[in-house]
């Protein structure tokens, strides 16, 4: 089976977000299933290659905006995976990322490359990720290649709404994007509807998070539309790549404890302490560094993730807060992004030195430091469609606790491997914390309990791959 993963981004060539991340492990997991998998992304100007050695395909030519374009096609190897990329060349288009054209040029790219046989490799399916590449099933549609479409939808609220000139850009007719006949005044295009319309399949990335975008609530104005897919809508839970959380872990953590031994790794010979003895040593190290009261008896609570009012809670944690005893408490903050509200933490910061740590940055060693040194970790997002944040912490034996929604719900078990409140609320998220503390404080068997629960937890992309597998299989054989 030949599968094209199409993905505007991917560690460690360029990395903006989560979705990265899932380009570099899962095509691995398929490919170690037996798949031909390949991806394709664009060339762009600040592609990290390294020494990667850098191979020229071909060339493929065709028109866009009425003027004929040219894109050279090479081929690497991923340098963890080996799965073959193409990397698409444009300098006019493919070189910054730049909405709309450069997704509906590369999804043209895309459709134009198999479509000229450039790669002398025909895949049986283009998984398409995002708004970034849904366009592909319907341009396949209309330069009618016979190729199956899979559209993974990682976040629903990034739907990627513009003019509708683009179409007249590709070379479409509007009559063809059934969107326009809802949307005729405002003359837009939705690009990531026109993937879920045209896709033969759409997967989310939790499948409670399938089940939420069918709701008003959770469907950001495209429930009736997916309501239309029924029976075509599969959530299958993201995973995360033990061998690279390894990785960095051996080179950012102080004293590392990814066993529940003690005992020696003799094969980098790293000393490797029991998970308790580790957490103590790296609490006490991520205090110091961060300039925090060093004290192994007061509560370490983490909050790694985007400053996204919007999904990411920052409002009713930045209210809670404001409301309890933060001298009880230590907190530490990484993440970025909308300014008002970093300046609102940050403000908070300089009343609590000693016991809240803003850090507005993207740092992924500091970030493995903060999972291996925290005692809890808070996901009070108000939705997740799948979120990898609260594997990670399992992963070094952290707690979550976490809004109950999304794939936060499909991976968190209340009480068993971390801590699940169901009001969107400060009171709620202040009420788990405060229940999470109290068995840190006083039942330390049960804490042990559920870290090391949360430890053994298995989110390896093997299972989800092996979904998508089976997925793949009823798509081509045409059992769906």
């Amino acid at each position: 089976m030949n599968v094209l993963f199409a993905v505007w981004e991917l560690d460690p060539f360029i990395k903006v977000g989560g979705l990265g991340d899932v380009a570099r492990s899962f095509p691995a997991a398929l490919k170690e299933k037996g798949i031909d998998i390949r991806i394709v992304i664009p060339y762009y100007k600040v592609l990290k290659l390294g020494k990667q050695k850098k191979i020229k395909v071909g060339k493929v030519k065709f028109f866009y905006d009425k003027r004929r374009e040219e894109v050279d096609v090479y081929l690497v190897y991923h340098p963890i995976s080996k799965v073959p990329v193409y990397l698409v060349k444009n300098k006019t288009y493919l070189g910054l990322a730049k909405f709309p054209d450069t997704y509906a040029f590369f999804s043209l790219t895309i459709v134009e490359i198999i479509r000229g046989n450039i790669l002398y490799w025909k895949p049986d399916i283009i998984h398409c990720n995002d708004l970034h590449t849904s366009l592909v099933p319907l341009l396949l549609h209309e330069r009618k290649v016979n190729v199956k479409t899979l559209l993974t939808i990682h976040n629903l609220s990034y739907q990627g709404e513009t003019s509708i000139e683009v179409l007249e850009k590709l070379g479409i007719a509007a009559s063809r994007c059934k969107i326009l006949h809802w949307e005729i005044k405002s003359k837009k295009v939705n690009f990531l509807t026109e993937g879920i319309i045209h896709a033969d399949v759409v997967t989310t990335v939790s499948p409670a998070y399938a089940r939420e975008i069918l709701t008003e609530e959770y469907g950001c104005g495209l429930e009736e539309i997916l309501q239309g897919k029924e029976g075509r809508i599969f959530g299958i839970l993201n995973g995360i790549d033990n061998n690279w959380r390894h990785l960095m872990h051996n080179r950012a953590i102080k004293y590392p404890y990814l066993t529940l031994r003690t005992g020696s790794n003799k094969d980098n010979m790293l000393k490797v302490y029991s998970w308790e003895e580790g957490k103590r040593l790296n609490k006490a190290f991520l205090q110091k560094k961060l300039g925090l009261k060093i004290n192994p008896y007061i509560p370490l609570v983490s909050f790694i993730g985007r400053f996204d009012p919007q999904q990411k809670g920052i409002d009713i944690l930045h209210k809670m807060l404001r409301r309890i005893n933060l001298e009880k408490y230590e907190f530490t903050i990484l993440g970025s992004g909308d300014p008002k509200w970093e300046e609102r933490f940050a403000w908070l910061s300089k009343f609590y030195p000693k016991n809240i740590s803003c850090n507005f940055v993207f740092d992924e060693v500091l970030a493995n430091q903060i999972y291996a040194g925290s005692d809890f970790i808070l996901i009070p997002s108000k939705f997740e469609p799948c979120g990898l944040i609260q594997m990670i912490a399992m992963f070094f034996g952290t707690l979550p606790i976490a809004h109950v929604t999304g794939g936060l719900r499909d991976s968190i078990k209340d009480g068993v491997n971390g801590f699940l409140f169901d009001k969107y609320t400060s009171k709620a998220l202040e009420n788990s914390l405060k229940k999470a503390v109290g068995i840190w404080l006083h039942d330390g068997k049960r804490y042990k309990t559920m870290v090391e629960k949360a430890m053994e937890m298995d989110f390896s992309w093997g299972r989800s791959a092996g979904e998508y597998l089976s997925l793949y299989e009823k798509l081509i054989h045409g059992s769906l």
